[in-house]
């Protein structure tokens, strides 16, 4: 994904500012209260329009695209929204399944066979697919929204929710879990590192942003020494 010339749809109407972010890469959002982390991942996912600025998905300007275009390059994304959006009365295999026929991921008969293949490469227990959405908890519910994200097998992922430090599995982080599942995909990823665990080392890859604009953009063990206290207040290390 490409951003150019990106100005968020808040007032008063901030700086515009260009990012990309590739394959294989994992860039995490930080920054303030309503520093625009949130609005940058729903512009980019379709779900709010920006002031101005052009948005290019897998290699095309999606302003050049007509209904049907966009709606197969959004295909392409994994979303995972504060509301985990599962249907209640559903099982968490119903709700995983859905999407594995919507994007025609597997035949008919194969359908079974491709969610819980999913799920245990994900180092989950396969129980979990026989429980009903209604009876999770908030930090399972949300841990299923992400497992529906992954499921498409996207190339693109969007996160602007909370992700519980511990998974389903005890003793198996959401570090791990991005680590060793999640990274493999090699897919671009966008984090909104306000409500959630994900933590941070000088490696890691940062967009610090404030009122609406993207500050600057690189490796956390170069912006802590930035000559912008804005940027230097946000860059943090809580992972060895």
């Amino acid at each position: 994904m490409r951003v150019s010339g990106w100005v968020l749809d808040r007032q008063p109407a901030p700086q515009p500012f260009d990012f990309q972010a590739l394959p294989g890469e994992l860039w995490m959002l930080v920054g303030a209260v309503d520093s625009g982390r949130r609005e940058l991942i729903y512009s980019v996912a379709g779900l709010s329009e920006p002031q101005a600025g052009r948005l290019e998905l897998f290699g095309r300007d999606v302003a050049r695209l007509g209904a049907r275009e966009r709606a197969q390059l959004h295909c392409r994304i994994g979303v995972v929204l504060e509301q985990p959006g599962l249907v209640p009365a559903w099982s968490v295999f119903e709700n995983l399944a859905l999407l594995v026929r919507y994007h025609r991921l597997a035949p008919g008969d194969a359908v079974e066979d491709y969610v819980v293949d999913f799920v245990e490469s994900c180092r989950l227990p396969p129980a979990i697919l026989s429980r009903l959405a209604s009876e999770l908890s908030p930090l399972e519910s949300q841990w299923i929204s992400l497992l529906r994200a992954l499921v498409i097998r996207p190339h693109l992922l969007l996160v602007s929710a909370y992700l519980p430090q511990e998974t389903l599995v005890a003793g198996y982080s959401v570090w791990t879990f991005f680590a060793e599942v999640v990274a493999p995909m090699r897919m671009a990823i966008l984090v909104d590192a306000g409500p959630q665990a994900l933590p941070i080392d000088a490696a890691t890859r940062l967009l610090v942003m404030d009122e609406g604009t993207l500050l600057a953009v690189g490796q956390a063990g170069e912006l802590v020494r930035h000559p912008d206290v804005r940027v230097r207040r946000h860059v943090r290390f809580d992972h060895a």
